[in-house]
């Protein structure tokens, strides 16, 4: 099953984050030129902020943006450089998927106890945590995702759409 459409809309969000930052920097923007303030605009972008990045890592994970030091995989022999790459795979899907439940658990938490933030808008804590957690979800589905390519002998996708060559 191709779950591309999955990452895409992940990244999707992050982008749509992103343009609410703008939307909220233009207004206060607009807003001091003409003498009002836009209360707790600086907490909703920080929020959008936080979203934009977690949401955009498995993007960036599949399209071989994030950065990756390969000197000693290029410079063994090809049976050692697949085994380092099933070793950090394994480690980051045992990273991720620590830090998605820790991250599941933070939202849960905040909502059962109607955890608010502290602006002029007291906003549900879960509701930005929530954002953090479904992409930091996403990321770990994602090296699953490699993972399971890698068991059938495929190129983790990483390496298929690194546009670059300096690693």
């Amino acid at each position: 099953m191709n779950l591309d459409w999955l990452y895409r809309s992940s990244a999707v969000l992050a982008a749509l984050c992103l343009i609410a930052i703008v939307l909220l920097i233009l207004a206060q923007i607009i807003g001091r030129f003409y003498g009002f303030v836009i209360p707790s605009a600086d907490d909703f972008a920080g929020y959008c902020m936080g979203a934009s990045t977690f949401f955009a890592l498995a993007h960036t994970l599949r399209s071989g943006g994030h950065i990756r030091v390969t000197m000693l995989i290029n410079h063994v022999p090809k049976p050692i450089a697949r085994g380092l790459e099933f070793f950090c795979v394994i480690f980051a899907i045992l990273l991720t998927s620590y830090f998605a439940w820790f991250m599941v658990k933070v939202a849960l938490e905040s909502y059962h106890f109607g955890d608010v933030s502290q602006g002029h808008f007291p906003t549900p804590l879960w509701i930005p945590q929530s954002a953090l957690a479904a992409g930091a979800v996403v990321l770990c589905i994602s090296f699953v995702d490699d993972f399971i390519r890698m068991l059938f002998g495929y190129t983790p996708t990483y390496h298929e759409n690194n546009t670059t060559n300096n690693e």
